[in-house]
């Protein structure tokens, strides 16, 4: 009998919507609640704590990021899994209770707790569920969870918000979770999904660093305090924010060496060259995303809805570039390869727009283009970190994965926010410089990209 080529074979049809609900979830949730949170901090008076409401989460996932790679390695990623939906369904309850901001503030921290350990436990859930033919086409439906909430949630969680509170748009994202993890657990029964590590595995020479990796989570609280520090001093309200953003990157620089594999840095050819172009990708497209509408708004004067469709148009292409990467035609190397060099060129054209008398659709033309690059390259990127790694480092290595981007990108916005605010009164310069950090990443990413897949 020949094996299935579709992940919505009968024997994966229920771990397929398991695993693309939780990722709709994530990215209904992050949608929503980034439409909900000004309500909330109006409400609670804690708009000097907005900021940190979101950094929080990036800090606190990055500590369990860490520990979730021991953990998975050793017994599987059902139980990090399943316990980091509950951590996520435990904070989002929390949030939408907090009678103050300060609580608030605490549940998106429990909430940042538990994505750090579902989102590398989904990673090695999918390695474990689906033999590596077929891999690529859950990591391409994973794109395709993100879209739909991407275009409509900000709109619908407007509503809610409007019609009910603020706190229904916490409130109804548990009920998502509970129904995803519900259909994976079922979908999943007779997988080895919670199988453990031999372990004799774990005594081979070649592995003796595992046996130290219960250091890496205390490497990762000292990471997220870093981020914090710097996320602080990014809004340039204390007099010492240089030095304090100076010793957060600093203390994150020694974390990062420590996190992540040899040769990271230097984009050593094979899984440390994808794991750097992780980080360059998604932080060089974050820092294009986050100022391009601003631009749009405050210096071509358009309408919120307007100044944000290259995020929509960003999103479609995204889920078109991930869809092509899963079908197979391309090899891994040219995904990664061909991904790199569109996004590089999309930003690249989106930055037209920063010159007098261009149209702003050039912009999202661009934008278009980086969009499905990324798409390209983002899933093809899992798959081949997970397909080149043996059981007993799957969960250190989509830990390193994950870390990259979360790292990189909240140093490199702490310190382009940074540089921007005081740039602004500069007009046009301020924009001028977070585009060019974006595309100096970009180009980076495109170079380290001959690197990452042979």
């Amino acid at each position: 009998m020949n094996a299935p080529t579709s992940i919505w074979a009968a024997q994966y049809r229920g771990a397929t919507l398991g695993f693309f609900g939780l990722a709709f979830m994530v990215a209904y949730s992050t949608a929503a609640i980034t439409t909900a949170m000004p309500a909330a901090a109006n409400e609670l008076n804690g708009l000097p704590l907005y900021g940190l409401a979101f950094g929080i989460t990036m800090a606190t996932s990055v500590v369990s990021m860490s520990l979730a790679a021991l953990w998975i390695d050793r017994s599987g990623p059902q139980k990090p899994l399943l316990l980091g939906v509950g951590i996520y369904v435990v904070g989002m309850l929390l949030s939408a209770a907090a009678p103050t901001m300060e609580l608030l503030v605490g549940g998106r921290a429990i909430t940042g707790l538990g994505s750090g350990l579902d989102g590398v436990a989904l990673y090695v859930a999918i390695a474990r569920v689906f033999p590596a033919h077929i891999r690529p086409k859950m990591f391409g439906a994973l794109a395709m969870a993100w879209l739909l909430p991407s275009v409509v949630g900000p709109a619908l969680s407007g509503l809610v918000t409007e019609h009910f509170g603020w706190r229904w748009v916490f409130a109804t994202v548990p009920v998502l979770a509970i129904v995803a993890m519900v259909l994976l657990l079922r979908g999943s029964r007779g997988t080895s999904m919670n199988q453990a590590v031999d372990p004799e595995s774990l005594e081979d020479p070649a592995k003796a660093a595992a046996r130290r990796l219960w250091v890496k989570p205390l490497w990762g609280l000292i990471a997220a305090l870093a981020v914090l520090m710097m996320s602080d001093a990014g809004t340039r309200t204390q007099p010492w924010w240089p030095a304090q953003l100076g010793i957060a990157v600093v203390l994150l620089a020694v974390a990062v060496n420590i996190l992540l594999p040899q040769g990271t840095w230097r984009a050593a050819r094979g899984l440390p060259a994808l794991i750097l172009m992780r980080g360059l990708m998604g932080t060089g497209f974050t820092i294009a995303d986050v100022y391009l509408p601003l631009f749009m708004i405050d210096q071509r004067h358009l309408p919120a809805w307007l100044a944000g469709l290259s995020l929509t148009v960003g999103g479609v292409t995204w889920a078109v570039g991930a869809w092509l990467s899963a079908r197979g035609t391309l090899q891994p190397r040219q995904c990664v390869r061909w991904g790199a060099l569109l996004m590089t060129l999309g930003l690249l054209i989106s930055a037209l727009v920063l010159l007098p008398g261009w149209p702003v659709w050039i912009a999202w033309l661009g934008w278009a283009a980086a969009g499905f690059g990324i798409g390209m390259a983002y899933p093809t990127q899992s798959v081949v970190v997970l397909g080149q790694s043996s059981r007993s480092e799957q969960g250190t290595n989509a830990s390193a994965l994950q870390l990259s981007e979360t790292l990189l990108t909240a140093t490199a916005l702490s310190i382009v926010g940074a540089v921007f605010a005081a740039l602004l009164t500069s007009g046009e310069t301020a924009y001028v410089m977070a585009f060019g950090v974006a595309a100096v990443l970009a180009v980076s990413t495109l170079l380290v990209s001959r690197r990452a897949a042979n």
